[in-house]
């Protein structure tokens, strides 16, 4: 990590910088999403599935290794060809939570399995309510068979309508047919189950007013318990996973160091055994609270654990098996600079998917064949991207005001030195999520255009220790809103921003921040932009508890009970601040944002006008939680860059 506590803008400079290109990269680049996607190998390792993306249409393909052909399968107006998942030898499924399909390698039998491909293909109306699939790997006659979530229908969806599925019973469904039966049946309280390596539930997570508890069962029809250790408390328990014979449980908890690791629970003794990984400073693995990145990595077959990816400043990967760290090593040496994740694996670990990314390239697959020792390239994930072209991103830290370490992100422009900087300020959604080291479309466009880019961790940031967690509970608007303004200030002191060009930037909990740093900082920033962030807590926290009174409790011990503390919630919500707003603002909402919904937006635009503040306001239909349509990214984009260009001179 190179922390910048007490580090002067110089140091930083000594990295050597990347002349840039004539002319800025065109605001287009960064609009296009990804265009390839999810590459999976298949069991035998004589294929890779993968999605095409081109806006919102995806497709997806088979590539035969041997012969390097390639099937494509069409998305539908019923499926959208996402996520294929291997499920057999020669059969993958795709799709989403609401309509999902199958399909053999060579294009054949097409079977709907949810939704509209399921009504489409089977004329089967029978509404599915699924969470996602927790077993694809069945053998012998089972092979093709998965392990879903399914949920009892709701009964009323409320006055939004829209509905929040909570306890979810467990369904083995035929992917050649379509075919399903309930294995498990909710007893009430469950939020989630693991299956051993032969299919069968063992392993529950129950949830009661904020409290959790592990049950457990040693085999299919034996009765349930409560694991001895992992009764209702307020500790929270991560599970990853069963060894091969099904007696250990790989699950994460806090160590006595406060940080997250991971440790193996015997089933047999019901005791907590070795913890296996741990940071001082870092969490591994923190209980929903991750990035992409994270995971126990198992072998395919066996079921042994190989070893462990995970978030410190940057990624890192901790192999325990011999053979697999002596191929990181190998592909480490042959892809320099860059992180090398192995994303996939045939089942008998002789081929490997491998994705080779940076902070300043979005990525490339490759396929290493162990047996003919040869690393292929397979696809470019935004091959218009061109690396040289990108911004360097540096790890940082800076102390805040009551001495808390803060971790974050510099984004330097291109060919520029990281002094007198025009910057801007871009904290992450949340709150109780992170950013993390690598490309990242918004920061790299910004930078692009001149401006330096500060991310902050700000407390409840998870992957810091459960401390540095639990300091963000109902903190919001307050310390949390410290740390932001503590990191711009430190980026003064330090020499890196141009004290009369600091602009603010953020969505949703970052967007919130924007407009919480406008009027508690009136002097601090020269504009901000919002993007779907919270304007008033108490009506969205109405709304949630209106779509799901699931998690109550935990909600209020983290932001705040909406009729117990309201006189607290509205001293934090900006729309009750804005005649403090004295920079230029822009907002961006979508109309129908099922997360923060676009009253938020009314609500703002009417505190705004009557307090008569000007302003700049940009709404769309069709998007959801952020803008995912290109013509749409790319207006947001260009209102970006001209605001930005207007008020930071």
């Amino acid at each position: 990590m190179l922390s910048m506590i007490g580090l002067s803008a110089g140091a930083l400079a000594a990295t050597p910088a990347t002349p840039t290109a004539a002319g800025p990269v065109p605001v287009e680049s960064f609009a296009r999403l990804p265009a390839i996607r999810g590459v999976n190998i298949s069991r035998d390792g004589q294929y890779v599935a993968y999605t095409v993306v081109a806006d919102l249409q995806s497709a997806f393909a088979f590539k035969n290794l041997v012969t390097g052909t390639i099937n494509g399968v069409e998305g539908s107006l019923y499926v959208a060809a996402s996520s294929p998942r291997w499920v057999s030898r020669d059969r993958v499924v795709y799709g989403n939570n609401r309509s999902m399909a199958s399909i053999d390698r060579d294009g054949g039998k097409y079977s709907g399995l949810l939704g509209a491909a399921r009504e489409q293909d089977k004329r089967d109306q029978n509404q599915l309510y699924i969470g996602g699939i927790i077993f694809s790997r069945f053998a012998g006659d089972k092979e093709g068979n998965v392990l879903m979530l399914e949920y009892d229908h709701p009964l009323d969806g409320g006055r939004y309508g829209l509905v929040r599925l909570t306890y979810p019973n467990v369904i083995n469904m035929d992917t050649r047919t379509g075919n399903y039966f309930r294995v498990i049946q909710n007893p009430g309280k469950v939020i989630g189950w693991l299956a051993d390596g032969q299919g069968v539930v063992r392993v529950g997570v129950e949830y009661d007013q904020g409290l959790s508890r592990v049950i457990y069962r040693a085999s299919d029809g034996a009765p349930w318990q409560v694991l001895a250790g992992l009764d209702y408390a307020k500790r929270t328990v991560g599970l990853h996973g069963l060894s091969t014979d099904g007696s250990t449980l790989y699950l994460s908890l806090v160590t006595p160091d406060g940080t997250w690791g991971i440790y193996t629970y015997n089933l047999v003794k019901q005791q907590l055994g070795d913890l296996i990984l741990s940071h001082e400073h870092f969490d591994i693995l923190p209980l929903g609270r991750g990035s992409w990145y994270d995971r126990i990595i198992f072998a395919p077959n066996t079921r042994e654990i190989l070893g462990i990816q995970y978030d410190s400043d940057t990624p890192k990967v901790i192999w325990f098996d011999p053979q697999m760290a002596a191929i990181q090593g190998a592909l480490d040496h042959g892809l320099k600079h860059r992180v090398n994740t192995i994303v996939d694996m045939s089942d008998d670990l002789r081929k490997l998917v491998v994705l080779s990314w940076s902070a300043k390239d979005p990525g490339t697959y490759y396929i290493f064949d162990l047996d003919k020792k040869e690393l292929k390239p397979l696809f470019a994930t935004m091959p218009w991207i061109k690396p040289e072209q990108m911004a360097d991103v540096y790890p940082i830290s800076y102390k805040s005001r009551d001495g808390l370490v803060i971790h974050g992100y510099l984004t330097v422009p291109p060919g520029k030195e990281p002094q007198d900087l025009p910057l801007v300020v871009f904290p992450h959604g949340g709150p109780f999520g992170r950013d993390t080291w690598g490309f990242h479309s918004d920061p790299q466009f910004l930078a692009s255009r001149g401006y330096a880019v500060l991310q902050m961790n700000y407390r409840g940031s998870p992957g810091f220790g459960e401390s540095f967690f639990e300091k963000g509970h109902r903190h919001i608007g307050r310390e949390l809103q410290d740390d932001i303004t503590d990191g711009t200030r430190w980026a003064i002191k330090q020499g890196i921003a141009d004290p009369h060009r600091i602009a603010i930037m953020g969505w949703s909990f970052g967007g919130y921040s924007v407009l919480m740093g406008l009027t508690r900082e009136p002097d601090l920033y020269r504009c901000g932009i919002d993007l779907a962030g919270v304007t008033d807590w108490r009506a969205i926290l109405n709304y949630d508890l209106e779509i799901s009174k699931f998690g109550k409790e935990e909600m209020a011990d983290l932001l705040g009970d909406p009729g117990k503390d309201a006189a607290d919630l509205d001293e934090i919500s900006p729309v009750n601040h804005v005649d403090k707003i004295r920079a230029p603002l822009l907002f961006v909402y979508s109309k129908d944002d099922t997360t923060v919904p676009f009253e938020q937006a009314r609500l703002l635009r009417d505190a705004l006008d009557k307090a008569h503040k000007p302003y700049e306001f940009v709404s769309k239909f069709n998007e959801g939680h952020g803008f995912y349509t290109y013509d749409h990214r790319v207006e947001l984009y260009q209102r970006i860059e001209k605001f930005l260009a207007e008020n930071m001179k």
